[in-house]
């Protein structure tokens, strides 16, 4: 049974219904976003969704916790609807997650979790922001890498940009990290976070663009719209029976 088969189905139908794209790298992103929530993060922390194209999987996440975000494209600033820093343009979260977490630090007010795509990776402000978290020593924030292997475009991401979650892993060693790589939809593995001490160590989250819906499987379609293909939205909640 696909890991978290009812939130799937929930942010399939809010993308039907609200006529809303960027499924695929939702549906990648869910499952890590959801265990964050669920199992990790205490009241005082914070979220942070850096490649704010997979917006869904936060909205989904925040209505099972009760929050009523805005079904905006990307997500919008709007603290008292979980939403801590407006994304879309990517290289933004990284840098916005790691000024929330200085002050944090500064007051002793909780954690700060972030969460970037592999493709994001290709934004010199990532790795302008990895040089000054791996100066600053932040303990209390933690950075996950969503690597669906695919961007905006249907050609593999190690095709476009040259990475992959090797070399990613190796480049941010030489930045000063530590690195793991996770099956990001193992709710098995994804319990190793429970681990993290601190933030010196990266998840790499091996995951699959579009993971549970056969179409966007296989497709990797970056802006797909279910209310434009209603036959395969069907199909979609098929899978995910």
């Amino acid at each position: 049974m696909i890991y978290n088969q009812d939130l799937r189905k929930k942010l399939i139908e809010n993308a039907f219904n609200k006529k809303m794209g960027h499924v695929g790298s939702a549906l990648s992103s869910l499952d890590c976003v959801n265990y964050l929530f669920d199992q990790i993060m205490a009241p005082e922390d914070i979220f942070i969704l850096s490649k704010g194209h997979a917006a869904m999987a936060l909205y989904t996440v925040l209505e099972k916790y009760g929050k009523k975000p805005d079904w905006t494209m990307h997500p919008e600033l709007n603290e008292e609807k979980g939403i801590y820093a407006t994304t879309g343009s990517l290289g933004h979260g990284l840098p916005i997650a790691i000024g929330r977490a200085y002050a944090k630090k500064i007051k002793g007010t909780g954690k700060v979790f972030v969460l970037l795509g592999d493709c994001e990776l290709a934004e010199g402000s990532i790795w302008e922001s990895f040089m000054l978290l791996n100066r600053l020593k932040l303990d209390n924030l933690f950075v996950f890498i969503d690597w669906n292997k695919y961007g905006g475009l249907t050609d593999p991401v190690s095709e476009t940009v040259g990475l992959d979650g090797e070399n990613i892993a190796a480049k941010l060693r030489a930045f000063g990290f530590n690195t793991i790589i996770l099956d990001g939809h193992d709710e098995k593995e994804l319990k190793t976070i429970n681990q993290l001490k601190d933030g010196k160590t990266i998840v790499i989250l091996d995951t699959i663009k579009g993971k549970g819906v056969e179409t966007l499987e296989k497709t990797h379609f970056h802006g797909y719209y279910f209310h434009q293909n209603p036959e395969e939205y069907k199909k979609a909640l098929a899978d995910l029976i």
